[in-house]
């Protein structure tokens, strides 16, 4: 076919193919596809943002693995309570130098158990390395091993200095010795820690002078303003001035005032009357000196105030103010004439258990009051706790926390303490089937037999 022709050939397929009707296939019912949702359409021109990428799941946490710690009981009785905080219950006690294990709360406290928590003001890192302490008891045992179940091997006396480690709460001091963590501290005799140099200070108002450097001391004497005094500072800034004697910073000056203090007149002699069943005199004027004597209801006493208020009547003789009346008694009542007198002690008692026991006995006589403040007044926990902590053993406050911290012993001996079963109530064992107990507002402070056969007894650590 000629070039022409076939070109002529195309193009008339191609116009007939343009202009031919569009035929459009109408689809079955049953194949109907559904319809579908329309394609996002994002413009991609200039500026356009694409579309943000989703984001991952985020990464979980894995818990955080608790370290458990290892400290050591700083306090000689610590409570262990149900929670981390004061406003938990206490649900036991640990005595000092005791290693416990756990893990630190987000509060500071330490979990040694489920429902078992100790603070931190109460613990400390263990050292690894010897340490030394002080007898806190009038008399403390040594024994041969870490427990009340070992021999007692001899005795020290309070202010004793002491060097060894602790095992479980008993200091270890070699060649087979052990003292209860309980009866020692790792506070000298009279604190302060005293620089050698003497200084000389000049006090410039009326002041108290303490027996140890801080106000927490009793007040053994005063200074008038201007007098002049000498002594070695402690590393707290107070003055030592002599033994048992310290005076504060904030009453003292280096610089001579210059004159000389006008005397101190002459102190007026009163006359007082005790106005408690049986009131301690003690050898000076505050409850930390020894008692040395006692006076009955209604005794009549002259002597003169001191700056704290008690009644000098002697050089050597002081009465507590809470004890005395300006008041003369309208009737003396009669004495008891069957009193009981506690048995002297057995030869097999120690020096630590008779302490005890002396002490129980001067407060017999005392009134009792509920949540009475000794020693003027006691209620019965009061009672044990107060004499025990006169011989330098520190047990708590309440019935339910003494319970608590003793062992159960069937061979009880003189100065353990007794429980009442069948009431609310704690004594100290006198020994021969008797107690010291503060038992209600009519007995008072009293020496004879339990009230009831419900009875058990508990050994202190330490005892």
């Amino acid at each position: 076919m000629p070039t022409r022709t076939r070109r002529i050939t195309k193009h008339l397929v191609a116009t007939a193919a343009a202009a031919a009707p569009v035929i459009v296939l109408a689809p079955t019912a049953h194949a109907a596809p559904a319809p579908q949702a329309p394609l996002p359409r994002t413009p991609l021109g200039h500026g356009s943002a694409l579309p943000a990428t989703p984001a991952l799941p985020a990464t979980p946490v894995l818990p955080t693995v608790e370290t458990s710690v290892t400290r050591v009981v700083s306090v000689a009785v610590a409570n262990v309570r149900s929670g981390p905080s004061t406003a938990y219950s206490v649900v036991g006690t640990k005595t000092q130098g005791t290693t416990v294990q756990g893990t630190v709360t987000s509060n500071g406290w330490l979990k040694i158990s489920d429902r078992q928590f100790m603070a931190p003001s109460v613990l400390t890192t263990p050292s690894t390395g010897t340490v030394t302490q002080y007898v806190t008891a009038s008399v403390g045992n040594v024994r041969s091993g870490p427990g009340l179940e070992h021999r007692i091997v001899g005795t020290l006396t309070g202010g004793t200095q002491v060097r060894g480690t602790w095992v479980n709460g008993w200091l270890k001091m070699g060649d087979g010795r052990y003292m209860s963590g309980t009866i020692l501290t790792s506070d000298a005799p009279g604190g302060g820690g005293e620089t050698a140099e003497s200084v000389t200070r000049w006090v410039t108002v009326n002041a108290n002078v303490r027996s140890g450097p801080s106000t927490t001391y009793a007040i053994v004497g005063s200074r008038q303003a201007g007098a002049k005094v000498t002594g070695q500072l402690t590393s707290n800034g107070w003055l030592k001035i002599a033994d048992r004697q310290f005076m504060s910073p904030g009453v003292l000056t280096s610089q001579d005032p210059g004159g000389t203090p006008a005397p101190a007149p002459a102190p007026e002699t009163v006359t007082r009357w005790v106005d408690v069943a049986v009131a301690n005199v003690r050898s000076g004027p505050s409850t930390s000196y020894a008692v040395s004597g006692t006076k009955t209801l209604g005794a009549q006493v002259s002597g003169t105030i001191s700056t704290n208020g008690w009644l000098r009547i002697s050089s050597s003789q002081w009465m507590s103010p809470t004890v005395l009346s300006d008041q003369a008694p309208a009737l003396t009542p009669p004495s008891d004439p069957n009193p009981v007198v506690p048995p002297p002690p057995t030869e097999d008692t120690t020096a630590l258990r008779q302490a005890i026991l002396a002490t129980a006995a001067s407060y017999v006589g005392y009134p009792y009051v509920l949540y009475g403040t000794p020693p003027e007044a006691f209620d019965c926990s009061s009672y044990t706790w107060w004499v025990y902590k006169q011989n330098g053993i520190t047990i708590p406050r309440t019935v339910r926390d003494q319970k608590a911290m003793v062992t159960r012993v069937t061979d009880p001996q003189p100065g353990d303490l007794i429980f009442y079963d069948n009431f609310y109530h704690v004594g100290i064992y006198a020994g021969d089937g008797k107690t010291y107990e503060a038992l209600n507002p009519s007995a008072g402070v009293r020496f004879g037999d339990p009230v009831t056969t419900e009875i058990w007894y508990g050994r202190v650590p330490g005892m």
